[in-house]
């Protein structure tokens, strides 16, 4: 599994990212200010460093779809490393 500074690196510099959930959303990916935000059709899930890899965030927003299903962040970061 990348790290948040290895993701963080790589969105930052190949601009916005794509996943999709095991449920089928489709999140934007961006590296803004030190955080990982992803965008669902609504809303805005902010991952930071020490919460990166739980299904829950800093704020007690729900991240799980980000980490999973069929084209998951992992799965961008290795599709773009």
């Amino acid at each position: 599994m990348p790290s948040f500074e290895q993701v963080y690196r790589l969105l930052w510099k190949k601009g916005p990212g794509r996943t999709v959930s095991s449920q089928g959303t489709h999140y934007r990916l961006e590296a803004r200010e030190g955080k990982v935000l992803a965008f669902p059709r609504s809303g805005r899930v902010t991952i930071h460093d020490d919460c990166w890899g739980q299904n829950t965030t800093c704020q007690g927003t729900r991240a799980g779809g980000v980490y999973n299903g069929p084209y998951s962040i992992y799965a961008w970061y290795r599709n773009h490393s």
